[in-house]
């Protein structure tokens, strides 16, 4: 896996994931942040927190650092997520788990919230769908795949539960290789096969 990024980072430590695109003002108005202290990252907003309690080794690609996979067969980029976090296998008879993260603030809670979780599941379909079908990077059977969507301006997680229904979820499971969605602004990395949302 590691042959395909040309920069990842390998932490076993809580990671912070924080997206400043629409900053304005001094801070850079583009830039996702990654870090494993919470005082190394931008916090206009609060970070996305990925506890690690049991130091799991992780990789951690940013995928504004990794422009080359995000391109497609006729050279034009996709639609990316944030990052992409991949655990080292912790048992044999078990997968690692990968992770597709998105960020997505609501500067207004009540009305973008519905809208931001709609924009996040679009990205991460079509960039599981070009990581899966392009750069042949997730295969069905070889991880447990997650997609990991925070937004970090709401206090109310789990998102999912305010629009997707069960099925929907299930068709979500059964068309992307498995993946499960978790939407929550923090996440526990159970071991090196599992993670789950705290809320």
């Amino acid at each position: 896996m590691k042959t395909s990024f040309a920069n990842y980072i390998e932490v076993s430590s809580d990671l912070y994931v924080s997206d400043y695109t629409n900053y304005k003002g001094a801070a850079p108005t583009k830039g996702v942040d990654i870090a494993t202290n919470v005082l190394d990252i931008h916090q206009q907003w609060p970070p996305l927190n990925i506890h690690n309690p049991n130091s799991i080794l992780i990789l951690v690609a940013n995928m504004e650092r990794n422009p080359s996979i995000n391109k497609k067969k006729d050279g034009k980029p996709c639609k990316q997520c944030e990052c992409l976090c991949i655990s080292e296998q912790s048992e044999i008879d078990d997968k690692p788990w990968f992770a597709l993260v998105e960020l997505k603030c609501c500067n207004d809670q009540e009305r973008n919230i519905e809208s931001n979780l709609q924009d996040a599941i679009a990205k991460l379909k079509g960039h599981h769908k070009h990581l899966r079908d392009e750069k042949g990077i997730i295969t069905t059977g070889t991880y447990h795949y997650y997609w990991i969507i925070s937004i970090p301006t709401s206090y109310n997680p789990p998102f999912k539960s305010f629009m997707w229904t069960d099925d929907y979820l299930i068709s979500i499971n059964e068309k992307y290789d498995g993946a499960i969605i978790i939407g929550d602004n923090d996440i526990i990395v159970v071991d090196g096969s599992e993670l789950k949302g705290l809320h």
